[in-house]
């Protein structure tokens, strides 16, 4: 995949453009939020996005093809500092995904898991929300089968987004056979990211179906970590009494 001539010099100046706006307190505010798990400029999502708009519109990317659309936006995911990886999701997110087939996504997501472009749970689970999760929704075939079938890699991340862009379809009964096994996958794996990934699609099931998520609660109750049982199961109505049997084993 290639981009136009011009690309590098395109993402220089957006770059640019979002030094000129970063702030050193909010820098400092997200990279402790985060953990310093990635460097940020310092700049807030609303801010970025106007900013995304502008230089688009300024050079007038939307004359490309698709392909080096894309293309850019996966450089910019690329890119070692958060808010340039928002850049190209976002790009991703408001300018592609009407126009290009879910496969020609995940392509670019399964060579940017194998690069190492996500290295954090924030940019990971922000591509997850905003552009796998609305893949989901559009129903193509295959395309959820291909998401989940990402349990298995060997790039942490990758696993949590084979499970985190389900939240986006948690409330259609078609998928859930394909949650349960995707969590039966995942569950015996103790990286808190995974069990927090898994518990994201359990609260957001349990909202519009209870029973199903209680029924997974209880079918993968000894593997899940205390953590998710605490932060998750708040909408099922056993929440209290799930939180207590966890609190009983780790006395044990």
């Amino acid at each position: 995949m290639s981009f136009d001539p011009r690309g590098a010099a395109v993402i220089t100046d957006l770059q640019g453009r979002l030094d000129a706006v970063a702030d050193p307190s909010t820098k400092m505010w997200f990279e402790n939020y985060l953990k310093h798990a990635i460097a940020y400029r310092g700049v807030k999502t609303p801010v970025v996005t106007r900013i995304v708009a502008e230089w688009r519109g300024e050079h007038g990317l939307e004359r490309l093809s698709d392909d080096d659309q894309l293309a850019l936006a996966r450089s910019l995911i690329g890119e070692r500092l958060a808010e340039d990886k928002f850049a190209g999701i976002l790009y991703m997110q408001r300018y592609l995904m009407r126009r290009l087939q879910p496969d020609r996504f995940l392509a670019v997501a399964e060579g940017l898991f194998a690069e190492g472009a996500f290295f954090d749970w924030s940019t990971s689970d922000w591509f997850s929300v905003r552009v796998l999760g609305p893949l989901l929704r559009r129903g193509r075939t295959g395309t959820a089968e291909r998401i989940a079938g990402w349990r298995t890699a060997e790039n942490l991340w990758q696993r949590r987004a084979a499970i985190v862009p389900f939240r986006a379809v948690a409330r259609d009964e078609s998928y859930h056979p394909l949650i349960e096994t995707t969590v039966a996958a995942l569950v015996r794996e103790r990286e808190r990211f995974i069990q927090t990934g898994i518990g994201w699609v359990v609260s957001d099931m349990s909202k519009a179906h209870p029973g199903v998520a209680a029924a997974l609660v209880e079918r993968h109750f000894d593997d899940l970590s205390a953590e998710m049982i605490r932060r998750h199961t708040r909408y099922l109505p056993d929440h209290d009494r799930y939180r207590v049997r966890k609190r009983r084993r780790a006395i044990r």
